[in-house]
């Protein structure tokens, strides 16, 4: 082909050689052109103009190119000659996008049909120097132009194509772009109270926190909003003072001292405040059907830790109803938990709570329940405690029929009521106030605080769980420490017990029960002095009362200084004996605890934490427990290998029974217990008969006969729910809280005043339990599993 044709732009003549095949690009784009057949009055586009059939009276071929009679519609005026070097015509790819991009509804944006999926093209304009030179409105004209891509990328969201450039930078990077862009990270004032309010920090801590955060670009909210929140959040609901409050000295006499009360004045106020807060931050579960629709539980109740007692209230219809952020204390005063001190912090909610019964929030009634350990239940129902002849606080059962078992003592006792412990109290009152003759009274020595309906007054289940497992396992170490004496002769070389061995287990057994006798006084003192300080200041009773409590003290204190001479004597021939706690099989004991991370408290008589009270009576802890004790024998005294695996045997049966999944699962659980009729009951009456028959000598605690009697008859009265849900354990978790406040603020200046303190505390606890903050607190992350 060396035919030429001249150039229409430059009049350069050119040649088949010197051109080449268009991209299919420019292909489509001009075979898109509309092209109009004037012949036959028809549109067709410029790529099918040769298949083209004209429909006019006097039809002609088409040539192969265009011929006049099809004009296209899109035809190009061109200005000057391009040359055509540079790759321009008139008619080029470049200049049909210039004249799209110039008609187009969209500016700097055309779609291109391909007859499949089309082709969006985007203008952008080159950079013709360096980015970081170009100018603010060369910069903004740049971003413009990127966010135009972006949009055309993802129409429903541009943002998700920038949050992964800015996630497929590293880390230095990331900061650096956050920092030379100047984006600041808000933490909202709710988000700021809820970090103090959680980790406990005053606000000099915040002011810190604040400048630290600011230097890596996080702008914490200003200490103004944040005290404006906490205003807000805890109202003016909230009111502390001096208060009169008994103490007892050294001598065991009672005097009055002040000391700092915190309470919340209007406590019907402050549960429907958190009812609002909760059901604003959807937070209130009926726990699939547990507790009827109609209905919302409140659970009212107190214990004394450290140094302060502390009243609260609790939510039921929470999904974690006792965790520490839904115990409310209303009440705290620092003094001990005696009748009188708890008269004088909550005779103020008698009325408020009894109305709160049965009243209407919204369309829901309220149900009042009260919960506490035994201590704090014989207390608010009047009973003289643990050590009264009726003690049990749901029935008239006396202490010679609590050692029987339910099939030999049917019928013996009657069930409590409201009624009853105020009839019983008066009948104690008009018979002369006699303490020593309160037993003819079923041991109801005061009335009740509350008038709240035994049927709602919850077992405390954790404390029921602690006792027996404490007094099962104080019997193992006592049987250790057999172990450990019998070991110690065969070691010395003798065949028998020797006298000094023998007097010393004598003297120790002796020691114990002068040590119980001691403590048995002591709180028939404590409690006379006590209900002589109410019946005088709040009751106003007659002088022959009186003067009964006077000639009891004194009959009381002379018993105590016997007790305690002879308990001294006995102390100082026990310490020249033998150690029970240095015995090698109780330290065995020791060692098996700790070989699976539990310890005993070194305080409450050794007692177990509830958690670890469950860990142990895993099936696989109790085997590790009984292995120690036998390898001890095999060890060091295999004479006393046979003994050695009797005692391991009787105490992991006896440990297994008290385990039992239907014991355990009422005690802790807070679902339905659907094993109520048969399983529950067999197995407590199992556990129970196991320790009756292996234990003869042993007393039946009134913990153990609660389990016995009234752990059924309480699930099957209150909708098939375990006391894990109504138990007591949101009031004791509420001390560690309040002590970690106290050694916060113990140096704050402006809490140096102890009513102050006390008050600001308070203050910080609600907080602490606010809906609106807890919310606001991110949730914690869980921890991976470890690997077996």
């Amino acid at each position: 082909m060396d035919a030429q044709c001249p150039c229409k732009g430059c009049c350069t003549k050119l040649t088949a050689e010197s051109l080449k095949s268009a991209t299919s690009i420019y292909v489509n784009l001009l075979e898109d052109v509309a092209l109009h057949c004037s012949s036959c009055n028809v549109d067709i586009r410029a790529g099918l103009y040769q298949s083209h059939k004209c429909n006019a009276s006097s039809p002609t071929s088409l040539p192969l190119l265009a011929p006049p009679a099809l004009v296209a519609q899109a035809s190009i005026s061109c200005s000057p000659p391009i040359n055509c070097e540079q790759g321009q015509d008139q008619d080029s790819p470049a200049r049909i996008i210039h004249r799209m991009l110039s008609s187009s509804p969209e500016p700097d944006v055309i779609t291109v049909p391909t007859g499949e999926r089309p082709i969006t093209l985007v203008h952008v304009t080159n950079s013709k120097r360096p980015i970081s030179k170009a100018s603010s409105k060369t910069l903004r004209r740049y971003r413009k132009q990127v966010q135009k891509v972006r949009h055309v990328l993802t129409s429903d969201d541009p943002t998700i194509l920038l949050r992964e450039e800015i996630r497929s930078l590293s880390k230095n990077e990331k900061n650096s772009l956050l920092k030379d862009a100047g984006i600041t990270l808000d933490i909202s004032p709710e988000q700021g109270l809820a970090i103090k309010a959680d980790l406990t920090l005053p606000w000099n801590k915040i002011r810190m926190i604040r400048r630290w955060l600011k230097g890596s670009g996080i702008c914490l909210a200003s200490e103004r909003k944040q005290r404006q929140l906490a205003a807000t959040l805890v109202g003016d609901n909230l009111d502390a003072e001096i208060a009169p409050f008994t103490f007892l000295t050294a001598s065991k006499n009672e005097e009055v001292r002040g000391a700092p009360h915190a309470f919340i004045p209007r406590l019907q106020d402050s549960v429907f405040d958190l009812l609002e807060d909760n059901a604003r931050c959807n937070n209130l579960t009926w726990h699939n059907g547990r507790i009827p629709e109609t209905e919302i539980w409140v659970k009212v109740g107190g214990d004394k830790g450290g140094s302060s007692f502390k009243m609260n209230f609790q939510i039921v219809n929470t999904p974690t109803p006792n965790s520490v952020q839904n115990t409310c204390v209303f009440s705290v005063f620092e003094a001990g938990d005696s009748t009188t001190n708890l008269h004088m912090a909550l005779d103020r909610y008698k009325p408020q709570i009894e109305s709160l019964q049965g009243m209407k929030w919204r369309d829901y009634s309220m149900r009042i329940f009260i919960c506490g350990d035994y201590e704090f239940l014989s207390k608010l129902y009047g009973l003289s405690g643990a050590n009264g002849r009726h003690p049990c606080p749901y029935c008239t059962i006396n202490q010679d029929e609590m050692q029987l078992s339910m099939s030999m003592r049917a019928g013996c006792s009657q069930s409590r009521s409201l009624q009853s412990f105020h009839d019983n109290h008066q009948r104690f009152l008009d018979s002369g106030g006699n303490a020593k003759k309160v037993k003819e009274f079923y041991n109801c020595i005061s009335k009740p605080f509350f008038d709240v309906p035994l049927s709602q007054v919850c077992l405390p289940g954790l404390h029921i769980s602690q006792g027996i497992f404490l007094k099962i396992f104080n019997l193992l170490e006592n049987a250790c420490h057999d172990l450990d004496v019998k070991m110690a002769l065969i070691h010395s070389g003798h065949s028998t017990l020797s006298p000094s061995y023998t007097n010393h287990v004598l003297n120790l057994q002796e020691l114990n029960r002068a040590k119980a006798e001691l403590d048995t006084v002591v709180q028939y003192l404590t409690m006379f002095v006590e209900h002589q300080t109410y019946l005088t200041v709040a009751i106003g009773q007659s002088n022959s009362i009186l003067a009964n409590f006077e000639e009891h003290i004194d009959e009381c204190r002379k018993e105590i200084k016997a007790a305690e001479k002879k308990v001294q004597v006995l102390e100082k021939k026990v310490e020249e004996g033998f150690s029970s706690k240095e015995g090698p099989f109780v330290k065995a004991l020791d060692i098996a605890l700790q070989s699976f991370g539990v310890r005993r408290q070194n305080y409450h008589g050794g007692a177990f934490v509830g958690n670890h009270v469950h860990k142990t009576l895993e099936h696989t802890n109790l085997e590790t427990l009984s292995s120690y004790i036998i390898a001890m024998a095999q060890r060091e005294a295999p004479a006393l290998l046979q003994e050695a695996e009797m005692v391991a045997g009787t105490f992991k049966q006896t440990f297994s029974l008290f385990a039992r999944y239907e014991i355990q699962h009422i005690v802790s659980e807070c679902s339905i217990i659907h094993c109520i009729n048969h399983h529950l009951e067999h197995a407590i009456a199992t556990f129970m008969a196991h320790f009756r028959a292996t234990f003869p000598g042993e007393n039946i605690p009134i913990k153990m006969h609660m389990l016995e009697d009234h752990a059924v008859d309480w699930i099957r009265s209150n909708q098939h729910i375990g006391f894990g849900l109504m138990g007591e354990q949101g009031a004791e978790s509420i001390h560690a809280r309040f002590n970690r406040l106290y050694q916060t603020y113990s140096t704050v200046s402006s809490t140096s005043h102890p009513v102050e303190k006390l008050k600001y505390i308070m203050k910080e606890h609600l907080l602490s339990i606010s809906p609106t903050l807890i919310t606001a607190k991110p949730p914690p992350s869980k921890r991976a599993k470890k690997s077996q």
